[in-house]
């Protein structure tokens, strides 16, 4: 069995099964591939819960007026909505922001496996420790991360929602808008992108920053550890 991860990993959840119990848990999920930008979850949907197989997700809660607050990134072999499993699901999205395979596992076929089996019970619970920590996480690395962290973090966040209104991960935004928005300087954040540039994880432009390479700037975020 795996041993606990620490603040900025997260549980690959089917390592922490027997081969009995992994079998069972999938026992009538369903696959599906979700292209970049779409919406995998939302909150009218009936209680789900998936595997993350492949890919990167973004999860995130939204006012009517459309104003976005994101609480986590997911990344391969992550369970989402294991809130589902022991109680009700928070009124959040689930948007893949690469292309991604998310099995869909069947809800009451875990519940009523999780009552049963108790290496069941303390994944699940393994699992939701990991997402309290990376909230946790994605709160400190705004103001605690380094410089790259933090224009990592920003960058990722306003490009995956401006990917929701146009198809493409973007930031449209000044050097000094990106300063203003982490507190730091123009200067400073001018040579963060530069670095990112060369690395070929983001391309630039005039009052614009694309992201190329969204899996890699994840990872930067997720380096952070608290």
């Amino acid at each position: 069995m795996s041993a606990p991860a620490l603040a900025g990993e997260d549980v690959d959840f089917l390592s922490l099964l027997s081969d009995v119990n992994r079998r069972r848990l999938l026992e009538g999920s369903t696959r599906a591939v979700f292209p970049a930008g779409a919406i995998a979850f939302h909150p009218e949907a009936p209680p789900t819960s998936f595997l993350l197989e492949r890919g990167l997700a973004r999860t995130y809660c939204s006012v009517p007026d459309g104003r976005q607050a994101t609480v986590t990134f997911f990344h391969a072999h992550d369970l989402i909505g294991g809130t589902t499993l022991i109680s009700h699901a928070p009124r959040i999205y689930v948007q893949a922001v690469v292309e991604s395979t998310l099995a869909t596992l069947d809800v009451e076929t875990v519940r009523n496996l999780a009552m049963t089996e108790i290496e069941v019970t303390i994944a699940i619970a393994k699992h939701l420790a990991a997402r309290i920590r990376s909230a946790f996480q994605l709160i400190a690395v705004r103001s605690l991360g380094n410089i790259r962290e933090r224009v990592a973090y920003d960058l990722l966040d306003r490009a995956c929602r401006t990917q929701l209104a146009v198809g493409r991960l973007e930031v449209r935004a000044t050097h000094s808008d990106l300063a203003d928005s982490i507190g730091s300087s123009r200067e400073v954040v001018s040579r963060a992108l530069r670095d990112l540039r060369l690395a070929r994880i983001v391309e630039t432009a005039p009052g614009m920053v694309r992201v190329i390479d969204p899996m890699r700037l994840a990872a930067i975020v997720r380096a952070f550890v608290i």
